[in-house]
């Protein structure tokens, strides 16, 4: 049995928090990237843990930030890829520990403490951005995209 080498807790989500991602710097230099959607599937003070149709390679020198909504406060955290699992469809999962201050990781505890507590009462806070589709792949690919059947490529799998 594999031991959990987080120092920190994680909160799954029963349906992912849909967040924004881009690449911020890479080798310490900043770039200005288009935004993704990705769907974080856990959060923790140390990381979280995201899926998404891009590939990027487990490099501490791609930073990369996020953006999403936890308890009606609008956050942005920053990170790195440590973690990749390789999908088995178009769909790859990440693991991204945080480049936080002291500071912000408190105050992100504190945040992570409330929802763990609220979402003991409600399976889906709404003061929190989650996904909202049934399939959260779905999501990835775009509200308006119906699924394609497996034998046909994705619309947007060129992009």
């Amino acid at each position: 049995m594999e031991q959990d080498k987080r120092q920190h807790f994680r909160q799954t989500f029963h349906k992912p928090l849909c967040a924004e991602m881009t690449i911020v710097r890479i080798k310490g230099n900043q770039v200005d990237t288009k935004r993704t959607k990705t769907c974080i599937l856990d959060i923790g003070p140390g990381g979280l843990r995201f899926l998404t149709n891009l590939k990027i390679p487990v490099n501490p020198y791609i930073v990369l930030e996020f953006q999403t909504r936890i308890l009606d406060r609008n956050l942005s955290f920053h990170g790195h890829i440590v973690r990749k699992v390789e999908g088995r469809d178009e769909f790859h999962e990440y693991g991204v520990k945080f480049v936080l201050e002291e500071t912000e990781r408190m105050e992100l505890t504190m945040l992570l403490n409330a929802l763990a507590i609220r979402m003991r009462r409600y399976v889906k806070p709404a003061s929190c951005q989650f996904c909202t589709l049934d399939d959260h792949k779905q999501c990835l690919r775009g509200f308006d995209v119906p699924p394609n059947p497996p034998d046909q490529p994705h619309p947007f799998a060129s992009v």
